[in-house]
């Protein structure tokens, strides 16, 4: 029982995480479009550590469900589903959207967050 609680504990904190590493990535690839930031050498890098997030949140999630045998939430199911889902269709789109991929993955990213806020609340 203890293990579960620390797994809740982790993976709500681990939300938190998710949720404001994708925003500061949405702003950054923004702000990248915008010719407001010259440098995108550290972007790509900062996007697949925000992105893996979600993989390791959505493992987090099984295991606590299995380790408390919880009720399935569906729409919380939902939107952590739809998170990864979201990653694939960024990374799918990346090449023919061309020269605005820093604001398709800043708009992605964004997107991302407030899947992740939504999953938060209903999560509770």
């Amino acid at each position: 029982m203890l293990l579960a609680s620390t797994i809740r504990d982790f993976h709500e904190t681990f939300a938190f995480i998710l949720i404001f590493s994708n925003s500061a990535v949405g702003v950054w690839g923004i702000l990248l479009d915008q010719d407001l930031l010259k440098s995108s050498k550290l972007f790509w890098g900062s996007v697949i550590a925000a992105q893996s997030l979600i993989f390791v949140q959505a493992f987090l999630g099984v295991v606590l469900q299995t380790s408390e045998n919880l009720a399935p939430r569906d729409f919380h199911y939902l939107y952590g589903f739809s998170m990864i889902i979201a990653v694939a269709l960024l990374y799918g789109y990346r090449a023919p959207i061309g020269k605005h991929k820093f604001l398709m993955y800043g708009i992605g990213s964004f997107f991302i967050m407030g899947l992740g806020i939504r999953a938060l609340f209903l999560g509770n």
